[in-house]
């Protein structure tokens, strides 16, 4: 994987009980965007790498929307 790419693998789940399928993305951090992430991690103390994803799913998605109106 070269420094400047961001690679994300889509499957599809049946949720339990329900035929209703949901979408799973696994994304790989490497090189450049591993080095962000840790060192948004450290310098805003999260725990770990799932919250800082979380953090930054939701500030774009609150951005995209704020942007839309």
């Amino acid at each position: 994987m070269s420094n400047d790419m961001l690679t994300i693998i889509n499957e599809n789940y049946k949720k339990q009980d329900t035929e209703e399928e949901i979408e799973g993305l696994t994304i790989l951090l490497d090189g450049t965007i591993k080095q962000l992430f840790d060192k948004i991690r450290v310098e805003k103390n999260y725990k770990d790498n799932n919250e800082v994803l979380r953090d930054i799913v939701f500030t774009g998605v609150n951005s995209i929307i704020k942007n839309s109106n």
